[in-house]
Parts: C-alpha cells; structure tokens; sequence
C-alpha cells in the first residue's frame, strides 16, 4: 500500500476566533483531503492547491500546527493554519464556524483531534503567538510582503499580477511572483544563530564571485527579504552524471578561490564554522537532553564516550592542511542552476567558512558505489593542485565522521530556535547524530 497523507486545515475566520468545521455524516472535522503518497509538508504549492479543491477558495498557509508519522503503517497526519484570501468567500452550507465553547458539545469525526482544536482555540482567543513563530507564519504578513513586492516589481519595470506560496515552513518561505513580464521568486529565511543572512550575504557573494552566484534583484536587510531571478534551468536529484560531476567539481574550484578570503568572507557574513569551532561545540551537542532525546540510552552512552575521540578526529583533519573555504552547508543538485552556460549555486542559508569537505554530505546518497568514486574523484580533482591525492582521500576518511557531527550541530540549534509544534518538522539532528557513531565505527575499523 503507498504512504497515505492526511491533510486537515484550520482555516481561521478573518476576524473572529473562531475555525471552520465541515459536516461529514453525523459529525464534524476540519476540512480534510487525502493525498495518496508521502508528501512533503513544505511542498506549499501542493498543500495549498489541495486545500482550494476542498473549499473552493485560495487559502494562504500559515504554519503547519500538528504532525504525526507512521512509518509502520505509512501515513502521515499533519493539520494546517490557513488564512482566507478572498473576504467575499462564504462558507458552504455544509459547514459552520465553531469557537472553543461550541466544540465541547460537538461530535468529532477525528476525536483525537479534540485536544490539539481546544489548545488551538484558546490560543486564538488569547490572540497568542510564540515570540519564535516566523513572520510569514502570523496573520497579515502577506499584505506588509506584497507592498514590498509590488514597489520592487515595479521598479524593475513590471506589474504584479499575484502570488503564489512554493515553499513554506518554519525555516524559510518561498514565493512565485507573477507579473506582467517575466516570473520572479520571494524569499525569506528564518533569523537563526546559525543561520547566514542570506538576502545581504547572497548579494555580496555574487559581487565577489559573479559567475557562481546569481545576484538578487532586490534585497530588504532588514527583514531578510529578496527578490531572486526565474532560475529557467534547475536539476533534479537524478540529473544526468555529467552535471552531477561538474556541480561539485565546479564548487570545489569556487572553494579554492576563496581559500585565504576568510577575513573577508566573514565580514560578508559567513558564520564562523572552522574546525575548532567545532571542536568546542560537541560537548554542549552530546549533552543537550533535546538534541539526543530520540536516541537509545546505548547509543547516547557511546556518543559521549566517543566526545574525546571526536575532538582529536578534528585536529588530525586540521593537520592536514586544507584552507577553510566558503562552505554552502546545503549543496546539492536542489541548490544548482545553469545560467548563461555555466553552473551556478543559491540557497546560501548555511554558508559559512569551514573546513571545504563540509559540502561532500550529498555523496551519501548515492547509493551506486562506482558513482559515488567518480564523484568523489571530480570534487577533489581541483585539490589536487594543493595536496597529494593520496593526502585527500585519508582526509575524506577523517571527513566522513567530521561533516555529520558539522550538521548535527546545524540542526540541534535549528530545532531549539523553533516554536514547540514546529519542532517535528526539522528533528533531523538524530538521524546526524546516528551517522556519527556508524561512520566512526567504520573510521575505527579501518
């Protein structure tokens, strides 16, 4: 049987705290649409478009506000907050808006929803919202966003014609701009410790490296806001193996220009992530209860009895002496597109300066053993120059237990700066955590 997502919507009513539930036989329920495959809860342009067959109305995403995953039984349950668009939209006959004093007496289709729709509503009436809750995720942003976009469009010569959500979570949100002309993208990043700020650093990237960054069309710094360009030529995660070979071999050289730039990269606004940086960071990552609270007992005893192991990995990776170089923290074929001929790179959110084998993650997924060595020869084909090959590929070992614990920590302060019921959506840093211990294992063994 495939996945099977379950879609609920609490779309709230545009003045009164109150949500809209849908009469289905003798009982009532959010709106709900099933989706039959395992979704991708930030595909906003799905979520949305599934919502507006249901309703007849284009809502705007707020947040997602509850998720649940069954592996075993393949399915997911994730509910919604959506915001009328269209104020002339009634609501069907079959249908009625519902406060927190009318649900007690209301007979539920999902009664294990009950709970999470009476916190719902009684935030609503205390009209609370989480300091860490993003702006895009909060009532009445998109009027303050489309100002901005339409004064932009415009000085760029167009017309908005409208807005359409692409990507939307708790990290960041991504907007298709319709005008009169050529398509443009919105997006904005959530403002996190170790997050770049992304609008300011892309245009100084792309001042400093011109033909491996496209530059932004507009920026608002103070917001983080950016208008980028219709990236026409991207690549999906099976583009052909000469693509994926050039990307990386492509970066690599980007890296090497930018070795001995870290003054500079770091007044651009890259965080500092270089390998002693990382050295001091992994006690504080072992023994935050949060970050290893979905790992075994076992497994958290043998992570904190690696930390001394772990520290020494970085320094005998640091002897080996590569620069630390302009890191993408993010790079796969996802973050890739083609203009004027030549491979350039955006989504610079992680960017930082650290050691340049960071970027080598997205080898681990692929899972043909001859592809993933001639990837890895195309990546370290331009360190070459520097470094006997030899030299790198004992480097890449020691890297292989380095960029997990790297992302460990990216993702153990992603998940604490987010808002409770966001948390599940990026709860990654245990699958990092679990990596580190099998590839120091295998680094053991070796």
């Amino acid at each position: 049987m495939p996945w099977r997502s379950h879609l609920f919507g609490a779309l709230r009513h545009p003045s009164e705290p109150r949500i809209l539930l849908l009469r289905s036989d003798r009982a009532w329920r959010l709106p709900h649409v099933l989706v039959s495959e395992r979704v991708w809860l930030a595909n906003a342009r799905l979520v949305v478009s599934a919502f507006e067959q249901r309703l007849g109305t284009r809502p705007w995403l707020l947040r997602q506000i509850h998720l649940a995953e069954n592996e075993d039984a393949e399915m997911i349950e994730a509910v919604f907050e959506l915001e009328l668009t269209d104020l002339n939209w009634r609501r069907p006959a079959h249908g009625r808006w519902v406060g927190q004093s009318d649900l007690a007496a209301l007979s539920l289709a999902d009664d294990g929803q009950r709970g999470l729709l009476t916190e719902y509503l009684a935030m609503l009436e205390r009209i609370e919202v989480s300091a860490q809750r993003p702006p895009w995720a909060r009532p009445g942003w998109l009027k303050d966003v489309r100002e901005w976009i339409e004064d932009e469009v415009r000085r760029l010569g167009y017309v908005l014609v409208g807005l359409e959500q692409v990507k939307h979570w708790s990290i960041s949100s991504v907007l298709r701009v319709a005008t009169d002309g050529p398509d443009v993208y919105f997006k904005v990043p959530m403002r996190l410790p170790l997050f770049a700020d992304e609008a300011v650093l892309m245009l100084r990237l792309a001042e400093r490296f011109p033909d491996y960054v496209p530059r932004p069309l507009a920026v608002e710094p103070e917001r983080g806001w950016m208008l980028l360009p219709n990236f026409r030529e991207l690549f999906a995660w099976n583009a052909p193996f000469k693509i994926r070979q050039n990307a990386l071999r492509r970066f690599a050289e980007l890296q090497r220009r930018t070795a001995g730039l870290t003054d500079e990269l770091l007044a651009d606004g890259c965080l500092d992530r270089r390998l002693d940086v990382l050295e001091s960071q992994i006690d504080p990552l072992l023994n935050d209860p949060h970050a290893v609270h979905r790992l075994t007992v076992e497994e958290v005893t043998e992570l904190r009895r690696l930390g001394p192991t772990l520290k020494d990995i970085c320094r005998r990776l640091a002897d080996y002496g590569l620069p630390p170089t302009l890191v993408h923290g993010d790079l796969h074929l996802g973050n890739v597109t083609r203009i004027d001929g030549e491979l350039q790179y955006f989504d610079w959110t992680d960017a930082c300066v650290a050691h340049p084998f960071i970027d080598l993650l997205s080898l681990q997924w692929e899972r043909d053993e001859a592809s993933r060595a001639a990837l890895l020869d195309a990546y370290l084909e331009p360190w070459q120059q520097t470094e006997p090959v030899e030299r790198l590929r004992e480097a890449v070992e020691l890297g292989s237990v380095v960029i997990p614990l790297h992302h460990a920590v990216s993702y153990q302060h992603i998940v604490a700066g987010l808002e409770p019921s966001a948390k599940l959506e990026l709860d990654a840093t245990h699958e990092f955590l679990r990596e580190i211990l099998e590839r120091a294992r295998a680094l053991a063994g070796a």
